[in-house]
């Protein structure tokens, strides 16, 4: 559970059975964030319609999506709690996404 606006929250994967299958590892699990990591600003609407383009294992409680709107990258953060809660980071070209995606999968950024 997280507590949001002084309250509990439950996340999603409190309000169902686990489930009789292990994660298979297909999707890249996250490395923990680093406490020297540099915090990047998060909005709550992406720049406009997207498509995914990469994308972290949905057995995490949160899981990040790279994503392009048009020729910009940005990154989408879903925290799976009842409701999920959706953010966006970023407004990159190509090779300075990559670089931000593989910070946020090494923990170096978040």
């Amino acid at each position: 559970m997280t507590a949001v606006q002084g309250g509990p929250r439950r996340l999603a994967r409190d309000l169902v059975e686990a489930p009789e299958w292990d994660c298979q590892g297909i999707a890249i699990h996250p490395g923990i964030a680093l406490q020297s990591r540099k915090r990047l600003e998060w909005q709550n609407q992406p720049r406009g319609l997207y498509r995914v383009i990469d994308h972290t294992c949905c057995c995490q409680a949160v899981v990040y999506e790279l994503i392009r709107v048009g020729g910009i990258y940005q990154v989408h953060k879903v925290i799976q709690s009842d409701p999920p809660e959706h953010t966006y980071t970023g407004g990159w070209r190509g090779d300075e996404a990559r670089y931000w995606w593989m910070r946020i999968l090494t923990g170096s950024a978040r």
